[in-house]
């Protein structure tokens, strides 16, 4: 192996070194489609089946049901709440004494 042949193997490798480098700091963040890369690409409708279609169309049905459910639920508590509260209150008023000088009027 001669001095000429390390010289070219040198260039080489600083050749595809820097070859790298560029790619990974213009090419792969600014030109590339990222999702794609990264295999995040959307699928079109028609490469889903027709029945994964019809599942996937029925879970989010069922969530939907679930969450009004959920939402009715919750409207109910805070109804009871509020009626609780109401009560408490009138009961707390119906306790309560009267002013501190009531005491001194009387006698």
């Amino acid at each position: 192996m001669s001095r000429t042949d390390g010289r070219k193997l040198v260039a080489i490798a600083t050749t595809l070194t820097i070859s790298a480098l560029g790619i990974g700091t213009i090419y792969l963040p600014f030109i590339a489609d990222r999702d794609k890369l990264r295999g995040l690409f959307e699928e079109g409708e028609e490469s889903i089946p027709e029945g994964a279609r019809k599942e996937i169309q029925a879970i989010i049905k069922k969530e939907k049901e679930q969450a009004q459910e959920l939402a009715k639920q919750q409207q109910m508590f805070d109804e009871q709440e509020k009626r609780a509260e109401e009560e408490r209150q009138k009961q707390q008023q119906s306790k309560r004494a009267g002013s501190m000088w009531s005491s001194f009027r009387r006698g």
